[in-house]
């Protein structure tokens, strides 16, 4: 009895003193941050103050030299439920299609469809991705023509105006594909336009410039470093007409600057590197008719191909059917 009574005193004295109050001897350790506590208002109290949830880190970095069979076993264990996680995602349906093979509502089925006769490459992201949220980029199916959203990013704006950094931030939410560049943003530098009164001390370089000198520049999307590159775009050609041959998600990016190069960052780059990253499309082209009917008969080719294989032996026999059917079926489970 008094050998058990020591035993435990030793352990308890093994954690020293509570670090949470400091009034009595500690009697657990926190499985996660390992602070030493004694009763359970000081585990809450700890839990509060440091954020912690008490469960033990498994992915915790533990030299080799401290490893137990405790720590061997939690690995093992830990690598069995991952194990089963994999296996049970192969088993969902819901992963076993992409993003891009995903069933489209009608809505953007045919938005993307209508833009790939465009030539543009149009992304469009799942529901809970905020771009896709903001996206107010309309398809008039009847009239056959795109209202994208556009945002508008005006770049090297006045030092006076500037509040956290050099771009001023507008957004159209509906701009039609058939309006020039320059007929578009005619109302932020015009200063007949409310647009443009409203924010002229924001737009002051730009309306000075006039909109004959201001350039255009599309956000890359779809290619290496596209963060920091992006296209030059013609004022004088409709928005249509700009984003062919574009990667585009969900609506475009458009840089405004009052000098011919491209804003602070960024790098100019042709269209032809927009593939870049895709992968490469294999085109399949339409075969004629007489090899339509060879790969259409192909198995029964090769079931007459191996019974004339038998010298002497007359394939048209039905007696000899099976046997020759037989070395079909075995030669192609080989």
């Amino acid at each position: 009895m008094m050998a058990a009574e020591t035993s435990t005193k030793t352990s308890t004295l093994r954690l020293g003193m509570c670090e949470v109050c400091a009034a009595k001897e500690a009697r657990y350790a926190c499985p996660k941050c390992e602070v030493k506590t004694c009763s359970l208002p000081c585990v809450q109290i700890h839990k509060k103050e440091l954020g912690c949830d008490g469960q033990r880190d498994r992915t915790k970095f533990v030299p080799l030299s401290e490893m137990t069979s405790r720590e061997f076993m939690s690995d093992y264990c830990f690598l069995e439920e991952c194990t089963r996680y994999a296996e049970n995602r192969k088993t969902d349906r819901c992963k076993r299609f992409t993003h891009d093979q995903r069933n489209l509502p009608v809505a953007q089925h045919r938005m993307r469809t209508a833009a790939r006769k465009r030539n543009i490459n149009l992304r469009l992201q799942l529901e809970n991705f905020s771009r896709h949220k903001e996206n107010t980029t309309y398809l008039n199916w009847k009239l056959g023509r795109f209202y994208w959203r556009v945002e508008w990013l005006f770049a090297n704006i006045p030092l006076e105006a500037q509040h956290t950094r050099d771009v001023a931030r507008f957004v159209d939410d509906r701009c039609d594909e058939e309006v020039t560049l320059s007929d578009l943003i005619v109302k932020y530098v015009d200063l007949q336009q409310e647009t443009a009164k409203d924010h002229r001390k924001l737009l002051a370089n730009h309306q000075t410039a006039g909109i004959d000198q201001l350039s255009f520049w599309l956000r890359a999307e779809g290619v290496r470093r596209s963060s920091t590159r992006c296209y030059r775009l013609q004022a004088t050609k409709t928005l249509g007409e700009n984003l062919a041959g574009k990667t585009i998600v969900e609506f475009p990016t458009i840089f405004v600057t009052y000098e011919s190069k491209p804003p602070g960052g960024y790098e100019a780059i042709d269209s032809s590197d927009e593939m870049e990253d895709e992968e490469p499309i294999i085109t399949k082209t339409k075969p004629s008719a007489t090899p339509i009917a060879e790969d259409a008969d192909e198995p029964h080719d090769v079931y007459h191909d191996l019974a004339a294989a038998f010298a002497g032996e007359d394939v048209s026999e039905p007696e000899d059917d099976e046997e020759f059917e037989a070395l079909y079926r075995e030669h192609v489970e080989l």
